[in-house]
């Protein structure tokens, strides 16, 4: 137990260090339950596990997912001490080696033999199923402390289950009650042990019909627990029509292609968990290509499944009614097949073809067969069982280990890991993206030009081939136009927002493109900025902001006569916009020479916002123009005490009156200042 407790934890004390990533966003950084105290635990205890970063009424897959207590952990620990993720990754990995030391307990008690065979069977199992590269993503990715929860709670559901069975005392039932129904709310893979318990009582355990049924009862009594409070909570599971890509990768497959792609996945599997190489957390399309039944790989798996299904079903038979000895493989694949099923994608859309974490229980079961081969071969070929230990078992152990520790640092963030799996996962639209934005916000904070460059170039590739991959992918398109808004390619930017948009998109899009007209009209491209906000007001609701910059943009133009039209009729809409005074009151006095008019609109816009630096200096000009030297200082120190960042000529603007008034001293201070802030500015 030692050896199992340390193992663990040497295995992943090198996560301890790391950031949150991936799936961590949605349930746990940006999850509006998660940091919503008291009233978050209420909300996830009566919502989708999704609503809290989704929003109300939105889901990502058919019949929604509920995995409260997990949600709750997080909630706790996020009032507790906030997002502090190595206590997070600390947790997992303690998490993970107690599950580990309690699946070592729940194998003895299954073998129940004296024999010390049957104590290495269990001992090299768990050393097998914890070492095993596919558990990286369950224990670095803070998020999947759901399935280790689950982990626990249904294994103690099984120990106490055979706990029952072998004294008969009604503690153990309540106990698997407990345990079950608790497995279930952090996450539902727990449900397939309604499957498992019975499975390991029928093969190692001599059948009572009596205590048979009261355990039965006891388990189908938690599991409808579970569905009852479910219903109470959150209501019927709802059916929706998952018509996106990356939540239903099968949308534009037919259903040949989908049953011979899922039987194609089923044979991954296994061959990961043989030859766990090319690993990843991406196996969104096409990580996993459509194939059809001409595939011999789909053939292949969907005889090994029927047939190691059937046989196992047959030593179940032997077992039960003939008194055959127990049947390890059989046992280890009926356990494989029943955890995995719930993760098939037969039963339940799973929203991708496959996932490593998916069959981080069901592993389990090919631990053990891994394990009775071993212990097979040491009996027959090499007569001394402990031998294992170190000819077969430690260089396993060893391997996989040394794997286990190098795929753990691809989860070191977001950035790592979605740059290092798109190597794998090259085909997969979701993990090219994710890899384009991820590069894309790295670059931001380059200070070298030549890195940042070659990293926008990278960010553009990765996004231009998620798009390729997945035409429709609206995520892609906005971040796509945030490369090319880095890169000053204004244009191109545009067009990638304006395609968004034709997607459907309508969160971030606006604002990314309000973003760029002003970016525009900053640089004075006043043309192309025109066209963006003319283009935001024909898209989307008009603006007091916008038009003004509609406006504005005609003035630069040249066009003033439509900027005062556009003015006029956005000072009817919106009698309180001040831009707007602001602006007519400028054109009159600088282009129109109509300083009445131009007085006018200032001052109603000084009367509604008297903090307005813009206005307060244009006053002082107006003063000054007038010959009211003293009123045109005042303004202009109005203006002076709103400026964010003062400018050389407001100080150059304050020297002049103070010389109209025959003040040089003062009028000197104030040209040092000016001459100050320019040469700050140079």
């Amino acid at each position: 137990m030692l050896i199992i407790f340390i193992l663990s934890i040497l295995l992943y004390v090198n996560t301890w260090d790391f950031g949150f990533a991936s799936d961590d966003t949605m349930m746990i950084t940006q999850n509006e339950f998660t940091k919503g105290g008291p009233e978050g635990l209420i909300k996830i205890l009566t919502t989708d596990a999704f609503v809290g970063y989704l929003g109300e009424g939105k889901s990502l897959l058919s019949g929604g997912r509920y995995r409260p207590l997990s949600q709750w952990i997080f909630n706790l620990q996020y009032s507790t001490h906030g997002l502090s993720p190595k206590l997070w990754h600390i947790q997992n990995t303690l998490f993970f080696a107690f599950s580990m030391l309690l699946l070592y307990i729940t194998l003895l008690k299954i073998f129940r033999r004296s024999n010390p065979q049957w104590t290495s069977l269990a001992f090299i199992t768990t050393l097998i199923a914890l070492s095993h590269p596919l558990n990286t993503e369950v224990v670095a990715n803070i998020k999947s402390f759901d399935l280790l929860l689950s982990l626990v709670f249904s294994l103690a559901a099984l120990f106490w289950s055979l706990s029952w069975y072998d004294t008969h005392k009604p503690i153990y039932l309540l106990g698997v009650f407990i345990s079950l129904f608790l497995g279930i709310l952090a996450k539902e893979t727990a449900l397939t042990f309604l499957g498992i318990i019975p499975l390991t009582i029928l093969f190692f355990r001599a059948i009572g019909k009596m205590e048979f049924s009261i355990l039965m009862t006891v388990v189908v009594a938690s599991i409808a627990s579970y569905f009852v409070f479910r219903i109470q909570m959150v209501g019927l599971p709802e059916s929706i029509e998952v018509a996106e890509l990356l939540n239903n990768p099968f949308v534009a497959a037919s259903d040949s292609e989908k049953y011979a792609t899922i039987l194609f996945t089923w044979w991954h599997y296994i061959q990961l968990y043989i030859l766990p190489i090319s690993l990843t957390h991406d196996y969104y399309p096409y990580t996993i290509e459509l194939t059809n039944w001409s595939n011999p790989l789909v053939i292949l798996s969907l005889a090994l499944y029927i047939t190691m299904t059937i046989w196992s079903l047959y030593q179940l038979y032997l077992t039960v009614f003939k008194r055959k000895l127990n049947s390890f493989v059989a046992y280890g694949w009926l356990f494989y097949i029943f955890v995995f099923s719930i993760s098939s994608n037969i039963f339940v859309s799973i929203g991708a073809f496959m996932n490593e974490r998916f069959i981080f229980i069901a592993n389990i079961g090919l631990a053990l067969i891994f394990a009775h081969f071993i212990l097979l071969f040491s009996k027959r070929f090499l007569h001394n069982t402990p031998a294992i230990l170190y000819l077969f078992t430690i260089p396993l152990v060893i391997i996989f280990g040394l794997k286990t520790i190098d795929r753990n640092h691809a989860w070191e963030d977001d950035y790592t890991l979605f740059t290092t799996d798109v190597l794998v996962s090259h085909n997969s639209a979701k993990c090219n993206v994710s890899a384009g934005g991820k590069t894309y916000e790295k670059a931001k904070t380059e200070y070298n030009p030549m890195q940042k460059a070659k990293m926008l170039d990278d960010a553009e590739l990765f996004l231009k081939k998620g798009i390729q991959i997945h035409p429709k992918y609206v995520q892609a398109y906005i971040l796509l136009g945030n490369v090319y808004f880095e890169k000053e390619d204004y244009n191109l930017a545009f067009k990638s927002y304006v395609q968004s948009i034709r997607l459907g998109e309508r969160r971030d899009a606006p604002s990314n493109i309000k973003s760029l007209g002003l970016k525009l009209h900053n640089i004075k491209e006043y043309k192309s900025s025109l066209d963006v906000f003319q283009y935001y007001e024909g898209e989307f609701k008009s603006e007091s902001e916008v038009v003004y910059y509609i406006a504005d943009n005609y003035l630069n133009l040249n066009n003033l006569d439509t900027a005062i039209i556009i003015l006029n009729n956005l000072i009817k809409q919106d009698s309180t916009y001040d831009e707007a005074y602001n602006k007519l009151g400028e054109i009159y006095g600088k282009y129109k020479n109509n300083f009445s008019a131009s007085e006018y609109y200032l001052f109603k816009a000084y009367e509604i916002n008297p903090k307005n630096a813009s206005v307060c200096e244009n006053l002082g000009v107006l003063h000054g123009i007038r010959g009211n030297a003293e009123q045109s200082i005042y303004f202009f120190e109005k203006a002076l005490s709103n400026m964010k960042k003062p400018n050389a000529q407001i100080y150059q603007n304050i020297a002049n009156s103070y010389l109209a008034l025959g003040d040089k001293e003062k009028a000197t201070q104030y040209f040092e200042k000016a001459k100050v802030v320019q040469s700050n500015n140079q």
